[in-house]
């Protein structure tokens, strides 16, 4: 600490607006400065992992999405994906592409959200309930599939649990074209304001290289140059039969990160509509498998809003699973990533809550 003046303690969080979510940070300033952040959390711990230990195949479907509401779908694909390895099937093509929809509206829902919460940071809130307002047509859209707007329990270890409407296809573009319309006015309300590019830009820049060594992946990562998407480097369910690009940075920084999140909205859009065309009403969306499991490993990586996740379920065979391993895509973010930003750019108290925002961490995945 030698060169620097007085250093002042204060804890950031939970209970700030600028806080995201239930985790708090414990920030030692030089001044203005931030020189230090430790992450507090614990704040929701609800030990996901042992839980789904003592519970049965069929009721972890219910467990496996719940440690992030903002984006839970590719949660529970990734577990659906898990069981169906150690079962050794292999779901409906159907199915396969109502889950990449699935997870595509998943993932714009939650970028919107996420829009909501940098524009509230740096003061602008007007774009901000546009971004809530096309979520909102997403929610709706799962609850007409599915009967609940955020935990949606439409993939199941098989396929997909629910038939599909007879208006799903109609009803799907009509959203996706909806949302689109309100994601351009989102879009340029935010990226193009003056204020917006002054409190993002240079702040809290990453190499590709330092991304990579400090794990972190997806938006994140991809805003430093690298297009690293597990859709595209390992695809599984049907991601490389249809056609999307993987945008990217340049500069690493806040600014990129918010643009690189708008880019894939119009991809994951891109996504849905060649999906939503090539399925068959009439064809199967699942199939059943025995309420028991034989022995062996599943292992299964998706591509979330926040980049890659990871489940590793051993069974022994029987009712519930041996072990259940939960790998988290927002730990490096709240902890690697801002450390590492913090102790070599000069990022203010006020800066502070923006870079949290920029790097759309979701903290209950911390507490699993």
């Amino acid at each position: 600490m030698a060169g620097r003046g007085r250093l002042t303690e204060i804890y950031f969080g939970p209970q700030h607006p600028g806080a995201p979510g239930n985790i708090g940070f414990k920030l030692l300033l030089d001044g203005e400065r931030v020189v230090k952040a430790e992450a507090i959390p614990g704040f929701l711990h609800r030990g996901f992992e042992k839980m789904m230990e003592n519970r049965t195949w069929e009721m972890n479907v219910v467990l496996s999405y719940r440690f992030c509401v903002e984006d839970p779908d590719p949660l529970e694909i990734a577990y659906s994906m898990a069981l169906e390895k150690i079962h050794r099937v292999d779901i409906p093509e159907n199915a396969k592409y109502l889950r990449m929809i699935q997870a595509e509206f998943s993932r714009i829902a939650s970028h919107l959200f996420w829009s909501h919460f940098i524009g509230g940071s740096v003061g602008l809130r007007t774009p901000a309930y546009w971004a809530v307002a096309a979520r909102e047509e997403i929610l709706k859209w799962f609850a007409r599939l599915s009967g609940h707007r955020v935990y949606h329990n439409i993939s199941v270890p098989g396929g997909v649990r629910y038939p599909l409407p007879d208006s799903f296809v109609e009803d799907t573009l009509r959203v996706a074209d909806f949302v689109e319309e309100r994601v351009r006015d989102v879009e340029a309300a935010l990226l193009g304001n003056k204020v917006f590019k002054d409190r993002t830009k240079g702040l809290g820049k990453l190499t590709a290289r330092e991304a990579l060594e400090l794990g972190a992946t997806g938006p994140v990562l991809r805003a430093t140059g690298l297009p690293y998407d597990l859709r595209r480097a390992n695809p599984y369910l049907n991601y490389g039969k249809v056609g999307f690009d993987i945008p990217t940075g340049s500069a690493g920084d806040s600014y990129d990160r918010s643009m690189v999140r708008f880019r894939e909205i119009y991809e994951s859009l891109r996504i849905i509509r060649e999906s939503v065309k090539r399925i068959d009403p009439e064809a199967p969306l699942r199939v059943k498998l025995p309420l028991t499991a034989p022995p062996g490993e599943g292992v299964a990586r998706v591509e979330t809003a926040r980049g890659e996740y990871m489940i590793h379920i051993v069974s022994t065979g029987g009712r519930k699973p041996y072990r259940v391993r939960l790998r988290s895509m927002s730990m490096p973010l709240l902890t690697t990533v801002i450390e590492y930003i913090v102790s070599r750019e000069e990022v203010t108290i006020a800066d502070f809550p923006v870079l949290l925002a920029s790097m759309d961490p979701c903290t209950p995945d911390l507490d699993r």
